[in-house]
């Protein structure tokens, strides 16, 4: 009686693979944007570490209440692509960096000195007295998320692993 071997079903280990592929990214891309947070930078073809506070506090850069952080998540998932997106309403200033032009209000002016009746902190009243009718703030580019050259030959690597992982298992 003679041993036939059977052929594998290729076409299924594709489509297993890809839908494992698919949570993979899901994953990695996870990691990789959480980690520019742990890092303070962003790492494309090199790390770019973001500007330092002007301000010396002992909380992370981008990350006093998490919100930001935790506003990122997979926005649209399929085999062919997975699309990360930061939900936090300040997450593309932050991510891109620019100028803000924020009006001065009669709402704002009493707020202005709430905080300086609050804090005794003279940058409160002199922003409540201020003749200006708005303030422009220049924001930081602090890069967390978009194209990495790094993340994309990292996960060509974890790509060609798992094929040649899977096709040993045979």
């Amino acid at each position: 009686m003679s041993k036939i071997n059977k052929a594998p079903n290729f076409m299924a280990m594709a489509e297993q693979l890809k839908a494992d592929l698919q949570s993979d990214a899901e994953i990695q891309g996870m990691d990789f944007i959480h980690n520019n947070f742990y890092e303070e930078g962003f790492t494309d073809a090199a790390f770019e570490a973001w500007e330092p506070k002007k301000q010396s506090d002992t909380y992370n850069i981008l990350r006093v209440t998490n919100y930001l952080f935790k506003s990122v998540h997979v926005a649209s998932s399929s085999k062919d692509k997975v699309v990360f997106e930061a939900d936090a309403p300040y997450a593309q200033i932050h991510n891109e960096g620019g100028i803000l032009n924020i009006p001065i209000t009669e709402r704002s002016r009493k707020f202005f000195w709430v905080m300086f009746k609050a804090t005794g902190d003279e940058k409160w009243k002199w922003m409540a007295l201020t003749k200006k009718d708005r303030f422009t703030v220049k924001i930081d580019k602090r890069q967390f998320m978009g194209d990495s050259i790094t993340f994309a030959n990292n996960w060509d690597k974890h790509v060609i692993n798992e094929i040649i992982t899977r096709f040993k298992q045979l």
